[in-house]
């Protein structure tokens, strides 16, 4: 490799940190309860 080079190593498995789990449950709970659009800032 020359120094220009860089190599990625993905870790498996990939996701989501616990916070960005729990708001995508909260989101898909809230379109069962309350139905489409949601919106989220």
């Amino acid at each position: 490799m020359t120094s220009s080079e860089k190599t990625v190593a993905l870790a498996n498995p990939r996701g989501f940190c616990a916070g960005v789990d729990r708001a995508i449950l909260i989101v898909e709970r809230a379109i069962e309860l309350l139905g489409a659009p949601i919106y989220v800032r």
